[in-house]
């Protein structure tokens, strides 16, 4: 053991061999052993210089024979007799010497010495016996500080030879973590009585006098420093769950565990995270969400809160201890956490197979989800989804996405190396899963044949392969555009060349002048016997839901060449997954051949060019054009999309039709994205997916809030040190900084504050942050200005070898909600023609300045809103 500065406190009259033996056993190392002799009045003559010669003889007899006694138990010996010593002296002397350890047969010096100095002090009783090395430890470990207390002498005190016994309340199936997490390396074993055999030491973290007073110890105590105070009492207790290292990477979620229901965040400081003793790493919390980087060789780690206690033994501060999990051989099945006692049980089937929780909603405690688990007879694991997927505070998902939830945790995972073989799930939406099943409790086989491939997935295509299930398709022209003339001309071009059939799905459509001139169009092509067929959202096209009835569509269906389905007919009250779970896809396909695709709906603003149109400052809103982008292809990608088509289609009640495999006509190898709501969220995975991958820049082109999954996403890439470029609008448009007029103007601007705010952290951490300006055009009325328009487009691209366009916005309701469709372009002249032109609309656009008084005022004003609901946005 390493005690190394030892006082031992004796009487004059008492024998000091047994104590010496025992110092010896207990810190064989020691630099200083300082015999203090305690005198009782009646023997202070012996060392007068008046005494007789037959006292002072025999006081020089009894200082040999100490002496001699404690010769060699450490590198300097001193002696010293001091009349009736107490606890005060016995302080004073031990500051002076630097003593760690106090050896004593007296009890009432004890706890007032402990007291005032943190000591070790081992109490010798009169039948203490023993020789050689110290070899069984018996350990009093009831109570968390207990336990601390013990982990430290334990650590700091004992080698790998001694036996350990550790006394404690109820066994625990995790003594090797709590080791791993304490830098132990004594052998411990759990006891829950006092072992029947031979013992050598007993150590307890707390003064036992009322039982050393009460019974006669053969076996010495030792009792362990006191520990220092963790700081203010009324500080709430802290909830974490267990952790997974994805690729070197932990993100961890910490909570105040206050009672029942939903757990608060702990405020924004700095988290310690320990192993093998010591502090291995820190982390700043952000609305309790921290990441580790540099992820410790372990499979435990202690958690606590660094403030005040920097100087701190880390083993007396630890609030939490928990599992880093790593892959492993065996398949591993997920289960939301929040499964019945009697499901649990159903787990128990599983043999083949390892099983982790995962709490899908902050509601009940770790701790408790784990005395759960233990009393279902399951390993008692729990890692916390948000904390996996990495979602942030802000309440953006319901109840009933938690098994879409849960299949995306499964997916993240699978994609670190681990072998997910299923999920089982809760709720009435089954989730779409790619490579492991999912499966409700009580479908749940005993034995599961699927055997997922081991090993991380590192790059972009296996990502895209395992999160979208989108295979990759060679052999395309591709051409994307961000300008609404050419969009405009290009559908209308390719509906008047149409030869047998025209596809169109849209969300929304009104009438008027783009409108009318597309209805035109179909009813032109229709008339020269071209089989045209058009699918609309009935809420948003507002046609058919809750008495809605649209003109343009009205006409469109009445005629005999145009067959018009709608989609999800609203009859009555809605739910909110009825108005969020809509189809936003916008595609036209024509004659299998050519698919135009994108965010754009049937309307003015979408299609009518900057400079077509005449506007004033009495311009209503939707007058003013907005920024969006589309896709033309051609080649094998064509028949994917028209199979987009063909989902939507039947969907809405029309009959099926063949689709024909095209041949290859470019090289552009491209991918189709399909998401389909509550079902899936392949959309926001192909998202993450490509930032993820990022190595030199990102460019993002949105005009929603930001998903925070997205937002951590990005900033997640600017800390790799990569480039992040991001171009976003006003949903109201403004002019001179006035918003244009128009219905539903004051709300549209109140939720461009929250578009704008989930772009603060990303301009705080160093991102390049564009808001979109568009110049004076001679269209316009003179004076007007620049605009700032909405931007309504979808684009993705990184390191100039990948983009993205589609109907997906980068918020929550196209994460989770909403049927979408996106096409990923592996092509990098494409992509690094796109960024090309997305950094001349940035070169003409406004750069938000970090260091801008204005900006930081606002920022400040609207910090509350990064918990606001992403699902109560637009």
């Amino acid at each position: 053991m390493n005690f190394r500065r030892v006082l031992l406190l004796i009487d004059a009259e008492s024998g000091v061999g047994p104590a010496i033996e025992l110092i010896r056993r207990l810190a064989p190392n020691a630099d200083l052993l300082w015999i203090v002799a305690r005198l009782p009045a009646r023997r202070v003559a012996w060392f007068s210089s008046q005494a007789p010669a037959d006292l002072n003889a025999a006081a020089t007899s009894w200082l040999e024979a100490v002496q001699s006694a404690a010769s060699g138990a450490a590198r300097s010996v001193e002696v010293r007799v001091e009349p009736e010593i107490h606890a005060s002296g016995l302080v004073e002397l031990a500051e002076a010497a630097d003593i760690d350890l106090l050896v004593t047969r007296s009890l009432p010096e004890i706890a007032e010495v402990r007291k005032r100095r943190p000591l070790a002090v081992l109490w010798v009783g009169d039948e203490a016996r023993g020789s050689g090395p110290i070899e069984n430890i018996l350990c009093l470990a009831v109570g968390e500080r207990a336990r601390r207390a013990v982990g430290r002498f334990l650590r700091d005190h004992v080698p790998s030879g001694p036996r350990v016994t550790a006394l404690v309340h109820r066994l625990s199936s995790d003594v090797a973590s709590a080791l791993q997490v304490a830098g132990i390396t004594a052998r411990v074993e759990q006891a829950t009585r006092f072992p029947s055999g031979p013992l050598d030491l007993v150590a307890v973290a707390h003064f036992p006098g009322a039982l050393l007073a009460a019974r006669k110890w053969r076996t010495p105590v030792l009792i362990l420093p006191p520990l220092e105070s963790r700081g203010r009492a009324t500080r709430p207790a802290m909830d974490v769950s267990d952790v997974i290292d994805e690729n070197g990477v932990i993100r961890l979620r910490a909570h105040y565990a206050l009672g029942v229901g939903r757990l608060e965040p702990i405020p924004d400081q700095m988290l310690a995270v320990v192993s093998g003793g010591r502090v291995v790493a820190t982390a700043a919390s952000e609305d309790g969400a921290a990441e580790l980087t540099s992820v410790p060789d372990a499979d435990a780690l202690g958690i606590y809160r660094l403030v005040g206690r920097e100087s701190a033994d880390p083993l007396t501060c630890i609030e939490e201890d928990i599992a880093l999990i790593r892959p492993a051989s065996r398949p591993l099945v997920l289960f939301n956490s929040n499964l019945a006692e009697s499901e649990l049980r159903l787990l128990s089937r599983v043999e083949a197979a390892d099983l982790l929780a995962v709490r899908m909603r902050v509601t009940e405690s770790s701790r408790a989800i784990r005395a759960r688990l233990r009393k279902a007879g399951l390993r008692d694991s729990v890692v916390d989804a948000r904390a996996v997927l990495d979602e942030g505070s802000a309440l953006d998902v319901g109840n009933d996405l938690d098994s879409v939830r849960l299949a995306r945790v499964a997916t993240r995972m699978r994609a670190a190396g681990f072998p997910i073989a299923a999920i089982v799930y809760q709720g009435s939406f089954p989730p779409s899963t790619i490579g492991f099943a999912a499966i409700r409790p009580e479908q749940l086989p005993s034995n599961l044949s699927l055997q997922p491939p081991s090993g991380g997935i590192p790059s972009l295509g296996q990502r895209l392969d395992a999160t979208t299930g989108a295979s990759l398709i060679a052999g395309n022209r591709i051409e994307l555009e961000v300008d609404n003339a050419t969009a405009r001309r290009w559908l209308l071009e390719a509906i008047a060349a149409a030869k047998s059939r025209v596809h169109l799905q849209i969300y929304m459509a009104l009438d008027d002048d783009v409108g009318s001139a597309v209805e035109a169009a179909l009813a032109a092509a229709g008339a020269r016997g071209v089989t045209v067929r058009v699918v609309v959202d009935s809420l948003h096209g507002f046609h058919g839901s809750l008495g809605a009835r649209n003109p343009l569509l009205e006409r469109l269906g009445g005629r005999p060449s145009v067959d018009l389905r709608v989609l999800d007919r609203i009859t009555s009250a809605p739910s909110l997954n009825e108005l969020k779970q809509r189809d936003h896809r916008k595609i036209a396909v024509i004659d299998g051949e050519l698919a135009l695709l994108g965010g754009r709906n049937l309307s003015h603003e979408y299609y009518a060019g900057f400079g077509e149109v005449r506007l004033t400052a009495r311009s209503r809103w939707r007058e003013v054009p907005w920024l969006d982008a589309g896709a033309k292809v051609e080649g094998p990608a064509v028949a994917a999309l028209d199979r987009s088509f063909l989902d939507a289609w039947t969907a809405a009640g029309g009959a099926p039709f063949e689709i024909a495999e095209r041949p290859a006509v470019g090289a552009v190898a491209a991918r189709v994205v399909l998401h389909h709501g509550l079902r899936d969220a392949r959309t926001l995975d192909a998202y993450i997916a490509m930032i993820e991958t990022a190595e030199s820049r990102v460019y993002t082109v949105n005009g929603f809030p930001l998903v925070l999954e997205i937002q951590h996403a990005l900033l997640r890439a600017l800390r790799r040190g990569v480039r992040v470029r991001t171009l976003f609008g006003n949903l109201t448009p403004t002019h001179d900084g006035t918003p244009f007029h128009g219905p539903w103007s004051s709300a549209r601007t109140q939720a461009t504050e929250l578009v704008h705010s989930r772009m603060d952290a990303l301009v705080a951490a160093g991102a390049e942050a564009y808001e979109l300006v568009v110049p004076q055009q001679s269209a316009w009325e003179r004076g007007l200005g620049a605009i700032h328009p909405h931007v309504h487009a979808k684009l993705t691209s990184v390191d100039g070898r990948v983009c993205s366009v589609g109907s997906a916005n980068l918020d929550v309701t196209a994460g989770y909600w909403e049927n979408e469709l996106v096409l990923i372009v592996e092509d990098p002249p494409t992509a690094a023609a796109l960024e090309a032109r997305v950094d001349r609309l940035l070169a003409q656009s406004q750069r938000v300045d970090p260091n801008d008084p204005e900006w930081q005022k606002l920022s400040k004003r609207r910090e509350w809103m990064r918990r606001w609901p992403g699902v109560m946005s637009v």
